[in-house]
């Protein structure tokens, strides 16, 4: 696993919102150093909101939704990917 650039801000809060969606921070932390595919920024309730596609090692393909703030990552939820976008994720890298 690669070393990720940023520090990602947990609290009890988030954690939680990861757990309802069977995401652990463990999970997360992984689809996020693997080199995710980013697909979208929106703006959401004032900030921006990065959605990207990553996988874990043991290759579960995750949505996931971030916010940069400053130097740090927040992650806000996340959910196992769809079939398609499974498909399309290890399509893309897979070059």
């Amino acid at each position: 696993m690669a070393e990720q650039p940023w520090e990602l801000d947990w609290d009890a809060s988030n954690l939680r919102h990861l757990a309802r969606h069977r995401i652990s921070r463990q999970e997360f932390e992984q689809a996020m150093t693997n080199n995710p595919i980013f697909m979208d920024v929106r703006d959401e309730m004032g900030e921006e909101r990065w959605y990207a596609v990553g996988a874990t090692d043991n290759l579960r393909v995750l949505f996931l939704i971030l916010a940069f703030r400053g130097e740090r990552v927040r992650p806000i939820t996340g959910w196992e990917a769809s079939k398609k976008l499974r498909e399309a994720y290890f399509r893309q890298k897979s070059g």
